[in-house]
């Protein structure tokens, strides 16, 4: 290789590092959060299977959509519908144990029937004027700040 051809290379490889870094410091660093994982794939099933809500299954997992996180649990419990005693558990269950950066949680539930449980209309019942995305098969997505304020919609804390 010539001299000049080191020279572009060299330049070519500090462009791209320093633009990698300044990706990364900017906050547009999804690469960053995407590469962060945590025992949550184990820990928010099995403490979900341990309480005293009636879980049969759960799983959790991150997941990506544009530049937003989110952790994605699912729960199948061993009655037909949910409470709001059970969405409060749930979801303090995996604020507790979530040990990964997310930006929001998304969280299905299904009864022993099989069927979706509608939270978007549970969380409405909890607190009407709480905004929340919501799916057409009745899962839930939200902040870790409205998940707390769910939780303390229902219990008080």
């Amino acid at each position: 290789m010539s001299i000049t051809g080191r020279a572009r290379a060299t330049r070519g490889a500090v462009a791209l590092a320093l633009a990698a870094m300044m990706l990364a410091l900017s906050g547009c660093g999804p690469l960053l959060k995407e590469t962060s994982d945590g025992d949550f794939a184990e820990t928010i099933p099995a403490a979900l299977m341990d309480s005293d809500i009636g879980v049969t299954d759960a799983y959790a997992a991150k997941t990506i959509s544009g530049f937003t996180f989110y952790l994605s649990v699912g729960v199948d419990l061993d009655h037909d519908d949910a409470s709001a005693d059970d969405l409060a558990g749930i979801l303090r269950i995996v604020l507790e144990h979530n040990d990964v950066p997310s930006d929001e949680i998304d969280l299905g539930v299904d009864g022993s029937d099989g069927e979706s449980i509608d939270l978007e209309a549970l969380v409405r019942s909890i607190s009407p004027d709480l905004e929340i995305a919501s799916s057409t098969y009745g899962d839930i997505q939200v902040t870790n700040d409205q998940a707390a304020a769910i939780v303390e919609a229902v219990w008080g804390e």
